[in-house]
């Protein structure tokens, strides 16, 4: 019905704010750690959905919910402890008072995008019971390695670089 229709559409969209929003607030916090962990998972929920196990209850949907907030809590808060005492053995005083900042803006921002995460997991999951078509969920593309480059000596041989995430991003922008 337009109802339904209607209803879907306002709860995928803010799902998909939200999602762009904790984007930009989870590289806020500056914490490759955090960025990683986040990453791993969000991987790990879009894999098991696109493997076709859509039929999650609203109880499962809570628990990662109630995941995604307690690894939110738990990283700002061992990050107040961690991120002082990281810098301070690599640039002494200085660093110290960086891994304050790095650890109060941490303890901030961590937990609200735990939460950002879990409401744009409920969102889904609220949109996908609701609509009656089947959703497939966009799966995370991988950054290819950019081209390696040839050499001069032997024409017919290539050097292998290692990865480097900037040149595999010039690269995606490229193509």
């Amino acid at each position: 019905s337009l109802a339904r229709g209607v209803f879907v559409g306002v709860v995928r969209g803010a799902a998909n704010v939200t999602e762009a929003v904790n984007s930009n607030l989870a590289g806020l916090t500056a914490d490759d750690d955090f960025l990683d962990e986040r990453k791993a998972h969000q991987r790990l929920i879009t894999d098991a959905m696109s493997r076709g196990m859509t039929s999650r209850t609203f109880s499962e949907s809570l628990y990662l919910a109630g995941a995604s907030v307690s690894r939110g809590i738990k990283s700002g808060a061992m990050g107040v402890v961690e991120q002082p005492t990281r810098y301070a053995s690599k640039h002494g005083p200085v660093g110290f008072v960086k891994g304050v900042g790095k650890a109060i803006v941490g303890a901030v921002v961590k937990p609200v995008v735990g939460l950002g995460d879990a409401a744009a997991l409920l969102m889904n999951h609220v949109s996908d019971a609701t609509s009656n078509k089947q959703i497939f969920h966009k799966i995370p593309k991988r950054m290819r390695r950019a081209l390696p480059s040839r050499s001069v000596e032997t024409p017919n041989c290539v050097i292998l670089m290692p990865f480097d995430e900037r040149a595999a991003k010039a690269q995606k922008i490229v193509t």
